[in-house]
């Protein structure tokens, strides 16, 4: 008689929680967040967390601001009294994790954002241990680290593994068009200078994201289409009925497009001249809060010069302090980074000037 050899377990639930059926579930996931949040959760947010716990994979496409990074809360809080279990989220953007790890601190969940500076000896003891909740990384460290890779695979951490994230998760679909070839027939892959921050990585993780001891992976996204979702199953080796889709609705009524036509070229960003006023006429405190997006890191500063030279503020792009206009792309300065997100959301100055390094998974409410 042929034994099958079954594929060893992570960490479960309690055996309490895997009792309960649907229902019961839902009911113990709403109780147990609004204990935790003092508010009550989104039905897809108790639906995600309920395909999780019944050790499923799931893919959600939800809207900006709908709450996704609440959902691996809400699952890691079901593991009540078991210590060491842990969440590790995969992030485009190193920049993204630093936000993440600042927003779990806020509700006293210990996390750490892995990378060159922070992963050490010292923490990976931390890790092991169970010190931190959630373990977040970008997908280039995930796959190229060797310290991560042989905590990884180790027995202490595979254990104690909960759940995998994988934040905007349409970047394994963009990143995919590169491995393959396709994206040479696809210009805007030429556009923006700051694409290799997105790491051509998030195409190749399939191996990586499936050797574990049976741990659910969550997959989130915004802006997936259906095309890109079916290639996402297939660059992760997914039968369909191993990954199930959970849709809220996408669209977005209070966005709108307006379209201007252009009198100047876009390398010279002169069109920007007709937008705003002297600053006699119209101070900052009364300009639209705006993030003018660029497709290279010179044209956010061709930016400024143009927005201050309608204003009649010339030189002021050189002012790191400006009240007006700042910028933000892959190479600002951390400190620089931070305090101008601060200092923007606190409403000091109204307008970004930035590449795409800013946004990917950013809800600025003041936009």
């Amino acid at each position: 008689m042929m034994i099958e050899r079954q594929k060893p377990k992570s960490i479960m639930l309690p055996p309490k929680v895997l009792e309960m059926n649907d229902e019961e579930l839902d009911q113990h996931i709403t109780k147990t967040s609004i204990a935790f949040y003092h508010d009550q959760p989104k039905s897809l947010q108790v639906k995600t967390v309920s395909v999780l716990a019944r050790g499923e994979n799931c893919f959600l496409r939800a809207g900006t601001g709908y709450g996704k990074t609440r959902i691996s809360e809400m699952f890691l809080n079901l593991f009540a009294g078991h210590n060491q279990a842990f969440v590790l989220v995969l992030n485009p953007l190193d920049s993204l994790g630093d936000d993440q790890v600042r927003e779990k601190a806020l509700v006293n969940i210990n996390a750490i954002n892995l990378n060159k500076m922070t992963l050490n000896f010292a923490n990976v003891l931390k890790i092991k241990k169970g010190y931190y909740c959630f373990i977040y990384l970008s997908p280039e460290f995930f796959l190229n680290s060797s310290l991560f890779t042989k905590m990884y695979f180790s027995s202490e951490f595979q254990n104690v593994l909960a759940l995998i994230v994988v934040d905007e998760a349409h970047m394994i679909y963009l990143w995919g068009l590169v491995a393959s070839k396709q994206s040479k027939s696809i210009s805007s892959f030429d556009w923006y200078q700051d694409r290799a921050t997105f790491r051509p990585s998030y195409g190749c993780m399939a191996t990586r994201l499936m050797a574990t001891k049976n741990a659910p992976l969550l997959l989130l996204s915004a802006t997936c289409r259906p095309i890109a979702v079916e290639a996402i199953r297939k660059n992760l080796w997914l039968q369909p009925e191993e990954l199930i889709i959970v849709n809220r609705e996408l669209t977005r009524p209070e966005i709108r497009l307006i379209r201007i036509s252009m009198l100047a070229t876009l390398k010279s960003c002169d069109n920007l001249l007709r937008l705003y006023a002297p600053y006699v006429k119209v101070p900052a405190e009364k300009t639209v809060p705006t993030i003018i997006y660029s497709g290279t890191r010179n044209a956010t500063m061709q930016v400024m010069k143009v927005v201050n030279e309608a204003r009649g503020t010339i030189k002021h792009e050189y002012d790191p302090q400006s009240n007006f206009i700042r910028r933000y792309h892959s190479c600002t300065g951390k400190e620089d980074q931070t305090a101008n997100m601060e200092d923007y959301s606190n409403n000091v100055y109204p307008i970004m000037s930035a590449t795409m390094a800013l946004g990917l998974g950013q809800n600025l409410k003041r936009v």
